[in-house]
């Protein structure tokens, strides 16, 4: 059996982009079933393996989505693919050593499949059922499911991306920005009830990050080597000598008072998402669903900046884990012929509110490291370092004031002041907004790699972006700071706002 179309090569669209497509449009996508007649160390005999992507590869090898063990000497490394082409599949032959068979016939290159036919990989290999749902297209398997077979199916041919990944800083530094977002549209009711919803959507995600894929021993390497890396930054703080602050004075020793903070509360802003235009490699264009946007904190300047920080505009770039499948396939479209936007919008305690996207923030990506792989795809990876912060320009007049020179000469122990939204708290209807106070004390004299280390840190997912203030003299709030991520219980780092300019 062979008709041969074109020559089938590995492509990352063919996984990647056809696996994201299968989580954010799955209506009215087609899918079908593989149905193992034998069983082997990965599948059990009787189980319907569902396929959402539109190229899958069979074999021995650990890219490949359907394996099979070692001891099915006959199967190859790579033994076989199945590929949609236009609105169907065809089966094609891999190995150049062990034949396939469809139906008892083999494949000399490539045959259409038909629903109920019979793929088995060499004489007396492992027989596998071809299956399309009668009725049911991807809609009909719930997200949960979807995200667990992109993790297991898309993202396997390139686990080199998710290797890559265990290398960051980003890490050992988790980062903070949160999860769940409420609508424009529909915040009149959505924010009433977000305290409900994030303790929902917190479960949600630690059902996600359940059912998602494990990583490897390779991956599972990199993780010890990051905690490690994580270990050392605590260490570093708490064995950490302080210098002598002759020269340096303790800036900040001022007590807060109530009126300092409600002077600069209305220029606090809950940040959140509203939509995001996903642009794949190939013009075509995607909406996320809403169980993938998050919120975080940004905040007026009196120079008419708007700021927050970066990883709250562009989270791609910060991927957070080895599991965050949605993050990888970001980072790949925005950085091989893709783009990303993101809508954003911000409400403050005065009832002013902001609108922009993530395209109209200026940010500094001089830090950034890529890799580009050998089929020519390239990523590229952020820290949480000096350069996390995004900010665009306003017309706006009034806003907070920036204390460039103190930001990168805080003395040791300086009582450090933050306004934001942890886990969304604060923003309790567009109405009723009002930023939460937490605190921080700084780790040690000056700056420590660009950033302002913090012990006692108070901040949550949400305060990202926000700002950080010390007191000065007269008892005002100056904003030193914009807060970037948290290690352990209670260390963190700060953005100074010398930064910016």
């Amino acid at each position: 059996m062979s008709r041969v179309t074109q020559t089938y090569k590995k492509s990352f669209s063919g996984s990647i982009g056809s696996g994201l497509g299968s989580v954010f449009g799955s209506s009215g996508k087609q899918y079908y079933i593989l149905e193992h007649k034998s069983g082997s160390k990965y599948h059990k005999a009787g189980e319907a393996q569902e396929i959402i992507v539109n190229e899958i590869e069979m074999g021995r090898a650990s890219g490949c989505q359907v394996r099979f063990d070692e001891s099915f000497t006959t199967v190859s490394r790579r033994h076989a693919a199945i590929v949609k082409e236009g609105g169907r599949w065809k089966l094609i032959q891999l190995s150049n050593t062990n034949p396939t068979l469809l139906n008892g016939n083999p494949v000399s290159h490539e045959w259409y499949l038909q629903n109920g036919d019979e793929i088995q990989l060499s004489v007396g290999g492992p027989k596998l059922g071809f299956i399309i749902p009668a009725g049911k297209t991807m809609g009909s398997i719930g997200l949960t499911r979807r995200m667990n077979l992109f993790a297991h199916q898309a993202l396997r041919p390139y686990k080199w991306a998710i290797a890559i990944l265990g290398t960051a800083l980003i890490l050992a530094i988790a980062g903070l920005s949160t999860w769940k977002y409420f609508s424009d549209k529909e915040s009149q009711g959505k924010i009433a009830t977000l305290g409900k919803e994030s303790k929902a959507h917190k479960i949600e995600v630690d059902s996600l990050a359940t059912v998602l894929e494990k990583t490897e021993k390779d991956l599972l390497n990199e993780k010890a080597r990051n905690k490690k890396i994580q270990a050392d930054f605590e260490q570093r703080l708490k064995n950490f000598q302080a210098p002598s602050n002759a020269g340096h004075p303790n800036i900040g020793s001022t007590t807060t008072g109530n009126t300092a903070i409600d002077a600069c509360q209305p220029y606090v802003y809950f940040v959140y998402v509203n939509g995001i235009e996903i642009i794949l490699p190939n013009g075509e264009h995607k909406s996320a669903p809403e169980s993938f946007y998050w919120t975080g904190t940004g905040f007026l300047l009196d120079d008419g900046r708007f700021v927050t920080a970066r990883h709250v505009v562009e989270p791609w770039f910060f991927i957070k884990s080895e599991t965050d499948s949605v993050g990888i396939s970001m980072n790949y479209i925005a950085n091989n012929g893709g783009k990303i936007i993101v809508h954003f919008n911000a409400i403050s305690s005065s009832g002013d509110r902001l609108s922009f996207t993530s395209d109209q923030v200026f940010c500094n990506r001089s830090h950034d490291g890529s890799r580009v792989t050998d089929d020519g795809d390239r990523y590229v990876f952020a820290r949480l370092d000096n350069e996390d912060w995004a900010y665009f320009q306003t017309s706006k007049t009034g806003g907070l004031t920036a204390g460039k020179s103190q930001s990168v000469s805080l003395g040791l122990g300086t009582e450090l002041t933050i306004l934001g939204f942890p886990f969304m708290l604060g923003a309790n209807s567009p109405t009723d907004i009002k930023p939460l106070l937490s605190k921080a004390t700084a780790a040690k004299q000056g700056l420590d790699n660009g950033v302002i280390l913090t012990t006692n840190s108070t901040f949550e997912q949400g305060n990202s972006g926000g700002p950080v203030f010390y007191t000065d003299s007269s008892g005002r709030l100056i904003v030193v700071g914009i807060v970037s991520a948290g290690a352990g219980r209670s260390t963190g780092a700060i953005v100074p706002i010398a930064s910016i300019y």
